[in-house]
């Protein structure tokens, strides 16, 4: 079978496959809703398998669903990367980025080496701090590429950055399931947490406040002490802890959704950045 995609139709199944929705996606990618579902549903025909899983609640990747999303994402980037390759651009300078910790444990660390292997010349600064810190720093002139939470911007992102959470807790955590569920609490605004909170309330769960913590590397320690559950992206699972699905009747956990944001009046080198991590993640 001999098949030939249009890059759109590998960018609205990224897109959808990211969000959860096809209205978030029809969005992200400035098309109608209608457009994007003829879209998937073509691409559904062509391979003649179920890509997607639709409910009220949005979309979710069948086994072969989760396959091609590996292969267009690397259809994407190899695009971009060919692209580079023929104009015969030979990038150079220095770019200052910065990112939430919890990216640390994900594939963009990766996507940055690759980067730097393309392009031996450029110079990447790298910075971690929490959302609201990395948008003041992309408004002062500290940060030329900020990745971060959205709800702490007043600007629209240049693309998004999904990834599934998961609920998690030590595998030595023994939780009463006559008394209110603990959990660990993230001293500090949080869109997870916000959503994590108002999931619990409409599942009528109780809870009570486990333990609290300030940074990412104390929401690890608490996990790893069993003083409560938590949320974390399925990356930074560590080796003692378990992921509990729907385990003490918790909820679907939520996606994280992160943006990429660049400086004002960027340089090509700033773009071409923040397109290859968009791509290549």
């Amino acid at each position: 079978m001999e098949l030939n995609f249009d890059t759109r139709l590998l960018q609205a199944f990224i897109a959808v496959s990211e969000t959860g929705t096809v209205s978030k996606a029809a969005d992200r990618l400035a098309r109608t809703q209608p457009a994007v579902s003829m879209q998937l549903q073509r691409l559904e025909m062509d391979l003649d398998t179920q890509l997607l899983v639709r409910s009220h609640k949005g979309v979710s990747l069948t086994d072969a669903g989760e396959t091609f999303l590996a292969y267009a994402r690397k259809t994407i980037a190899l695009g971009e990367d060919m692209r580079r390759q023929i104009v015969g651009k030979k990038l150079s300078g220095r770019v200052r980025l910065g990112m939430v910790e919890d990216l640390a444990v994900t594939r963009l660390p990766s996507a940055i080496a690759d980067f730097k292997r393309r392009h031996p010349s450029v110079e990447i600064d790298l910075n971690s701090s929490h959302s609201a810190d990395l948008a003041r720093s992309l408004v002062d002139g500290r940060s030329d590429i900020v990745v971060a939470d959205p709800a702490r911007f007043s600007t629209t992102p240049t693309g998004f950055i999904s990834r599934q959470l998961i609920w998690c807790a030590s595998r030595m955590l023994e939780v009463d399931e006559n008394a209110p569920i603990p959990i660990i609490i993230f001293d500090g605004s949080c869109s997870w947490q916000d959503r994590m909170f108002a999931l619990l309330a409409e599942d009528g769960i109780e809870w009570t406040a486990g333990g609290r913590a300030s940074t990412f590397s104390a929401l690890i320690s608490a996990l790893r002490a069993g003083l409560g559950i938590g949320l974390l992206l399925q990356e930074g699972l560590p080796a003692d802890c378990e992921n509990l699905q729907t385990k003490y009747g918790l909820p679907p956990a939520p996606t994280a959704e992160f943006g990429v944001y660049v400086c004002q009046k960027s340089p090509e080198l700033v773009d071409e950045l923040a397109t290859f991590l968009r791509a290549g993640f």
